[in-house]
């Protein structure tokens, strides 16, 4: 614990990730989508909806995301949507208030610890704005967030392009990330040169390129890594 601590003794930003991080998904989320907008298929548009999500990081790991590209992944991954009447546009605007995740106690509590020392929290994601913010304000986490960063018209974090807009050139020292992907939290991490905790909680094994400074199983085990 106390070589933990040497090594985060310069950390002052935070930036966490935030699906499956700050909230979890519910695992029927699919279903739950399907219902709301009235399909009846709902195994079919499961599969399609994890699909699109699949595809997602895929299409998007070289390129910037914008909405036009958006829109054209879930008009190709999701067909279900068309032969329902319902277009993309649609889509996204009843799905983002739809209630399938819930928040993760344990990484409000830290925030707001993190935010009481004196430190700065950012939030970065791989998912458009409008959800994001929906999620923040609906959990109570907004208050405790000093920026937002999200994919819209830019890069996801697994691209190295993602770090340039957060990352302050000769402060990397002062820089966590927090994240439960290896692929996208601590490949940011990596290719930025700043600090990671890999949040673990099913204790998963690393099969990745991906090298987090820490792994934790608890959020709640933030605070003794850096007091």
């Amino acid at each position: 614990m106390r070589k933990n601590k040497q090594i985060f003794k310069n950390a002052r930003v935070f930036i966490w990730d935030m699906d499956n991080t700050i909230w979890h998904h519910r695992k029927d989320e699919a279903i739950i989508i399907a219902k709301t907008l009235g399909i009846k298929s709902t195994k079919k548009f499961e599969k399609q909806f994890k699909c699109m999500l699949e595809q997602f990081e895929e299409v998007f790991k070289k390129q910037k995301v914008t909405d036009e590209r958006i829109v054209e992944l879930i008009e190709r991954t999701m067909p279900i949507l068309a032969i329902n009447g319902i277009n993309v546009h649609e889509f996204l605007e009843r799905w983002f208030p739809i209630e399938t995740s819930f928040l993760n106690e344990d990484a409000l509590e830290v925030i707001k610890y993190l935010k009481y020392k004196g430190n700065k929290n950012i939030t970065l994601s791989d998912w458009i704005w409008d959800a994001q913010i929906i999620l923040l304000e609906k959990y109570g986490v907004l208050p405790y967030i000093d920026e937002i960063y999200t994919c819209d018209d830019n890069y996801i974090k697994r691209n190295p392009k993602s770090s340039l807009r957060i990352i302050e050139p000769g402060k990397e020292e002062e820089y966590v990330i927090i994240g439960d992907s290896l692929n996208s939290d601590i490949a940011f991490a990596n290719h930025a040169g700043i600090k990671s905790i890999w949040y673990n909680p099913t204790y998963k094994k690393n099969t990745t390129e991906f090298i987090p400074t820490v792994e934790v199983s608890s959020l709640l085990e933030i605070p003794r890594i850096l007091l």
